[in-house]
């Protein structure tokens, strides 16, 4: 049914419940699973502009970079928990626009369907449906399950 099953990971509550949905249709279908978690991309010139003077400018996107392996590592470290075996689940961080990448990723990968949580950490509450799930539900070559 399933090889491959993508989880796009942003340390949100939305991107928990999508990660132990995943963990059971893993279960159920024995298939890869591949924890994505997406940094924002910043330019030099952004980081010119900001408040924050470092003495390298790319410091925005090392922090960032740096955050992301945090949030993949203990996505990865839950899915093991949760009872996924640890040759089966792997954690990638990739830069750029959170919807694109993933949807990229996801095809380039051959995933045959993406769980992603309804509201990320940008979620607006009033929504029913964050931009980033609406984009990449509407955009991926593969089904998407919303969680």
């Amino acid at each position: 049914m399933f090889n491959r099953i993508m989880v796009p990971v942003d340390g949100s509550k939305g991107a928990l419940k999508a990660l132990e949905k995943a963990v059971g249709l893993q279960q159920l279908t024995g298939a890869e699973l591949y924890l994505l978690c997406v940094f924002k991309h910043h330019s030099l010139l952004e980081a010119s502009l900001s408040m924050v003077r470092p003495e390298r400018l790319d410091l925005p996107d090392d922090a960032l970079k740096e955050y992301a392996t945090e949030i993949a590592v203990h996505a990865k470290t839950h899915a093991v928990e949760l009872g996924v075996a640890p040759e089966k689940v792997r954690a990638f961080v990739k830069g750029g626009r959170p919807s694109r990448t993933i949807v990229r990723f996801a095809r380039k990968r051959e995933c045959d369907l993406v769980v992603i949580g309804a509201q990320g950490t940008n979620g607006d509450k009033s929504l029913m449906l964050g931009s980033v799930a609406q984009r990449v539900a509407g955009s991926s070559h593969c089904p998407t399950l919303v969680v």
